[in-house]
């Protein structure tokens, strides 16, 4: 009966899974007293950690929920620059190692803001079927809060998308993956084929 009642509560409480973030440089390094912040995308936005690296570039595992998550490393002083990834927790232990790079003056780190224009993205699944119901979050290089949107495509994997920087950063949730694909408004067609995933 007490192992009924152990196994019923642990249900209830819901699976956690470990999740271990590093953040190094191009060589593999740990970086120290880079601010890391979690992010639950499933849950508005909600910030779930706030902490500076140590000297290995490690922060404490985190145990979390199923579901979709964003980590962002930036250093408070802009010696490097900002990386921002989105990824799925499911139920499997998960290692992430965030790379940064040192701040140029100029080049990559630069981020021009585009304004309104909306344009058709196509998603469509490894085997060229539609993507439908896929969740499309759409960001710039530094997940700037106002330029975030979220879709979902219809039927025939189609929706209408609105790019927020040049280049603008499109991550698709489909099924149990999670594709990321940076988009330029000169872009021809908008149109994202998800790989193949392992079964």
């Amino acid at each position: 009966m007490k192992f009924l009642f152990l196994s019923l509560f642990l249900l209830s409480a819901g699976i956690s899974t470990p999740v271990d973030l590093v953040v190094v440089d191009a060589s593999g390094a740990g970086l120290k007293n880079e601010l890391v912040i979690i992010q639950d995308l499933r849950d508005a936005e909600h910030e779930i950690l706030r902490v500076l690296s140590d000297k290995e570039g490690k922060i404490p595992v985190l145990s979390l929920q199923p579901g979709l998550y964003r980590a962002i490393a930036t250093a408070p002083y802009g010696t490097w620059q900002t990386q921002v990834r989105e990824f799925l927790v499911a139920d499997k232990p998960l290692r992430l190692a965030l790379e940064v790079r040192p701040m140029s003056t100029h080049g990559y780190g630069d981020i021009v803001t585009v304004g309104t224009k909306k344009r058709q993205l196509k998603v469509s699944q490894a085997d060229g079927r539609p993507a439908s119901g896929a969740e499309v979050h759409i960001r710039d290089r530094d997940a700037t809060l106002h330029l975030e949107r979220r879709y979902k495509t219809n039927s025939l994997g189609e929706v209408e998308i609105e790019l927020v920087s040049e280049p603008t950063v499109v991550v698709i949730v489909y099924g149990n993956s999670l594709t990321t694909r940076e988009i330029s408004e000169s872009d021809a067609a908008l149109a994202i084929r998800l790989p193949s995933t392992p079964d």
